[in-house]
């Protein structure tokens, strides 16, 4: 089977692509699709979009697939691949019109991860869609091509794991006998956010952590503003850090690497990808909550409601992170986490697509 991953530049996103390729035990290729034109901003966001994807997906909605086809020639920066692929994935809107015209193109089967706006859903052959998105977009539950995951498809393994924690141990020294915390740090979006207030209160609290040999790691997103960030490179600048990474750095990032080598992980709820890339390796993990925009109860909040309920993580909310010393002893004495492996889950409907057994 030749898979075929498209890669928006979103590593949140490609990652979820390729986390379900590789669970395939498959070989993939992957395409870095870029567009020339106009960009739009989104409300509440980093960053523009270009306005290119969308155009495409309007004429998609209307049948009209060789004009679709032909902006797509004049408004990619690469040229769509000539080889024929069995399955096409892609993880977001921006994508999502880009798999069907080369699915519909190569008779491949389209998968897409997560909910696609501005086109119509039942165009693919298998939409992977988050339990957030099914309360969000109730239609999703009568459609016959959706698959609904907990969490996001990730690349989390146990090979990957060893590895990338190789990689990472080379390169700190590591006290013995430490316990080894992950500080996973996320950032702003239409929903929340994340100031120097918050940061500073969180890192009070966990000062009261007494253990005696604790040892941090900490990487941030590249939604973590850049006051905070300012923050967390000056506070963060001790002996007890012994592994800091953040957002801009070209090489040497080793994200796989904390997951594999800490023992329990501190995680701000922003993020599904996240939590769910740290519930997938089987430790303790402590979901922080952030400031709102709203004061209102989220849709995300009933995905995080049932990790917990099923024992894959703890939740201490932003107004009582006093909780966060006893969260932390209950959970790391806690022996037994299960693992949330939802590309697996994936790829075995995707070989029920194919009409092909699990290997």
């Amino acid at each position: 089977m030749k898979i075929l991953v498209l890669d928006d530049g979103i590593p949140g996103n490609t990652n979820q692509s390729i986390g379900v390729a590789e669970a395939l035990q498959q070989n993939y290729d992957i395409i870095n699709v870029q567009f020339r034109g106009f960009s739009y901003k989104l409300p509440a966001r980093e960053g523009k979009v270009k306005i290119a994807p969308k155009i495409i997906g309007l004429f998609l909605n209307t049948g009209a697939h060789p004009i679709a086809y032909m902006l797509l020639k004049l408004f990619s920066k690469e040229k769509m691949p000539k080889d024929h692929y069995d399955v096409v994935i892609s993880t977001g809107s921006l994508l999502a019109p880009i798999n069907l015209l080369i699915s519909r193109k190569n008779k491949s089967k389209s998968v897409c991860i997560m909910t696609p706006e501005c086109i119509k859903l039942k165009k693919f052959d298998l939409l992977i869609v988050p339990l957030h998105d099914v309360f969000r977009h109730p239609l999703l539950k009568k459609l016959k091509n959706v698959f609904c995951t907990i969490g996001a498809p990730n690349r989390v393994t146990t090979a990957l794991l060893k590895e990338s924690g190789e990689k990472l141990r080379s390169k700190i020294q590591i006290p013995e006998k430490a316990i080894r915390v992950g500080l996973i740090i996320g950032g702003n979006d239409q929903n929340y956010f994340i100031d120097v207030d918050w940061t500073r209160t969180l890192f009070e609290k966990m000062k009261k952590l007494n253990k005696e040999k604790l040892v941090f790691f900490l990487t941030a997103s590249r939604r973590t503003p850049l006051d905070v960030i300012k923050f967390l490179v000056e506070q963060t600048n001790t002996a007890d850090f012994v592994y800091r990474e953040f957002p801009g750095t070209k090489t040497g990032l080793h994200y796989f690497g904390i997951l594999a080598l800490c023992d329990v992980f501190f995680v701000t709820e922003d993020s599904i990808t996240m939590i769910s890339e740290a519930c997938s390796t089987g430790k303790p993990v402590i979901v922080v909550g952030v400031k709102r925009r709203k004061k209102k109860k989220l849709i995300f909040d009933n995905t995080i409601n049932y990790l917990v309920k099923h024992g894959y993580c703890a939740y201490v909310a932003a107004d009582e992170l006093d909780k966060i010393n006893d969260c932390f002893y209950m959970a790391i004495e806690k022996k037994v986490f299960p693992y949330l492996n939802e590309s697996k889950k994936c790829a075995q409907k995707i070989l029920e697509l194919m009409g092909l057994k699990e290997s």
